[in-house]
């Protein structure tokens, strides 16, 4: 029953995403989730998005701006963090989750104006993805370090 309702809803063509897929596309919603927060996409924030999926990912400057474009399309925003972050924490190590804050961060302070909602939206994020919070501040004072903020 369930696949009949899946076949309904599905468009033809439609496949099931790998898991490599479904991280990659977890990641790019997380990113493109902070780089809205501030209720605009700002150029400045625009490259260090894209940095954050090349660095963290692997993946090419032309796959990072699909990646980004496809998390910008209405029907493939976020309506809840639970799915993304799920996907990162049962693929991604530590490290890794800490490597993303950082590059969060970098998105949050791209414009060298850190919104309220952006600072909020990075420490929630960091607290669902098992972030220490001294590993996230830490972060944090990096990007600041490197910014000169």
């Amino acid at each position: 029953m369930i696949k009949s309702l899946k076949a309904l809803f599905s468009k033809p063509g439609d496949s099931i995403p790998s898991q490599r897929q479904r991280l990659e596309r977890a990641i790019a919603s997380l990113v493109y989730e902070v780089t809205r927060m501030d209720f605009e996409v700002r150029p400045d924030e625009v490259p260090a998005a894209h940095a954050a999926l090349t660095g963290l990912l692997g993946v090419a400057q032309s796959e990072a701006h699909g990646l980004l474009a496809w998390a910008g399309e209405p029907g493939n925003r976020l309506t809840t963090y639970h799915d993304a972050v799920a996907e990162i924490n049962r693929s991604f190590p530590v490290e890794d989750r800490v490597r993303l804050v950082e590059h969060l961060w970098c998105i949050a302070h791209a414009d060298d104006e850190l919104h309220v909602y952006e600072d909020h939206l990075v420490r929630k994020l960091s607290d669902l993805l098992y972030v220490p919070h001294i590993q996230s501040m830490l972060a944090r004072q990096r990007v600041r370090g490197e910014n000169g903020a």
